[in-house]
């Protein structure tokens, strides 16, 4: 487990007014979410639900025509229609984008073209509701971005200041696997498309309509996954070029780290009434270990505040660089304790901020004390119970042989003086 510092020695915190996150500001970031029912878990797998329940009329009745040939006019909707739940949690803003088209498209096939099957015209009905409400989702969700930000630089007053370096490595690969993978599925399922589209328009208009719904079919989850991955890619190395500006908000917030291995952004390392705000997942190729030497020696541990703590029972304290909020990338430094605790150096992590909001911590209470020594003089204290149960039971086990012994010895001794036979008792009297 890392010996996270309760607080960072000075040196780390820059000298030019750098604040503290502080409960109240917080409290105000946190208003600025979007509701729950529209966060990105929640809202994209009501979203699905949705999309498939408004597929299974059209499906039905396209069914019906099947002999007509493929439907390439449709295909894009029902394209951007099966990607939406998935953009609306990670692309919020393509999802927004993509919403306002399908649901002019929906709009216009019901009121502009018409159609006669009611199953059609219901399904469409149900498209364009999805749409709407995934518009109004993606939307709300851009403008809590946007506000929370704006709140984040408030609380962070005029202190600007460079991230320190140098990053992880993880920093600077931020994206690239995605964007390339994602640009190879879409390579492939657009080679699959173009393939059924030369097969089709080449049988031209033959006895048999050529049926290219296989390559159809085979194509749509090639470019979504593909859209995906490169939209995260995207937005990921973005997030990482804002960093390197050299005029980054600074604050002084709380670390936390819950169960799942998620570190939670707390508004203060000593305020208990604050509340978890955002989350990260840092890898080990996100974090810098010995940025730069602290303190040193005997008195390393002695320091006040400076103790190690177990961070997933209280946060510690931490300098973030950069604007937090949902798909951001921020640099944390904090101190941590090296080997046996002679020694405290700064540790860098750079990671993208997440739209988690089940975290599982509960209220904190701070220890006060350092928590490899709590656990050192817990475990002396254990082990000096058992040696102590153990020289009990031998004590006992002695005792039991000895009276076992003295007893054989105190019996029955055998024939007497006056016959052949009865307890030999004291000899003859």
């Amino acid at each position: 487990m890392t010996a996270y510092a309760k607080h960072v020695p000075s040196g780390v915190i820059p000298a030019t007014g750098v604040r503290t996150w502080g409960v109240p500001a917080a409290e105000g970031w946190l208003k600025e979410r979007a509701p729950l029912f529209f966060a990105p878990g929640g809202g994209s797998w009501a979203l699905g639900v949705l999309v498939v329940v408004s597929f299974l009329p059209i499906v039905r009745t396209g069914a019906q025509d099947a002999a007509v040939g493929t439907d390439w006019r449709a295909y894009p909707m029902t394209l951007l229609l099966a990607a939406l739940p998935v953009w609306f949690r990670y692309l919020p803003g393509a999802a927004a984008v993509s919403a306002a088209l399908i649901a002019a498209e929906s709009a216009a096939a019901l009121v502009v073209r018409g159609t006669g099957a009611v199953r059609t015209r219901v399904g469409l009905c149900l498209v364009c509701l999805a749409a709407l409400w995934a518009l109004v989702g993606a939307l709300l969700r851009l403008r809590a971005r946007r506000r929370q930000g704006a709140r984040a630089l408030a609380a962070a007053g005029p202190a600007r200041l460079p991230a320190p370096g140098p990053l992880p490595d993880g920093h600077g690969r931020r994206g690239i696997a995605a964007m390339l993978f994602g640009v190879f599925l879409c390579l492939v399922g657009g080679g699959v498309l173009l393939d059924g589209l030369v097969r089709d328009f080449g049988a031209g208009g033959g006895a048999v309509p050529y049926d290219a719904v296989g390559q159809q079919w085979t194509a749509a989850p090639l470019l979504l996954l593909g859209s995906t991955l490169l939209g995260r890619g995207a937005s990921a190395d973005r997030a990482a070029r804002r960093l390197r500006d050299v005029g980054l908000p600074v604050m002084v917030v709380g670390v936390r780290i819950s169960r799942s291995g998620h570190h939670w952004l707390y508004p203060d390392a000593d305020e208990t009434a604050g509340r978890p705000l955002i989350a990260f997942r840092a890898r080990g190729v996100d974090t810098r270990a010995e940025v730069r030497m602290l303190a040193a020696g005997p008195t390393a541990d002695a320091r006040r505040g400076s103790h190690d703590i177990d961070a997933r029972d209280e946060p510690f304290e931490a300098v973030l660089y950069g604007v937090p909020r949902e798909g951001a990338e921020v640099v944390l430094e904090c101190a941590v304790h090296d080997g046996p605790g002679t020694r405290i150096s700064s540790h860098l992590t750079a990671a993208v901020l997440l739209p988690r909001r089940r975290h599982g911590l509960d209220r904190w209470v701070p220890a006060g004390v350092s928590h490899r020594e709590s656990v050192r003089r817990t475990r002396a204290r254990a082990e000096e119970r058992r040696r102590e149960q153990a020289r009990l039971r031998a004590e006992e086990e002695k005792t039991n042989r000895d009276g076992r012994a003295g007893g054989a010895a105190g019996g029955c001794g055998g024939t007497g003086c006056g016959g052949d036979g009865g307890c030999g008792g004291c000899g003859c009297g």
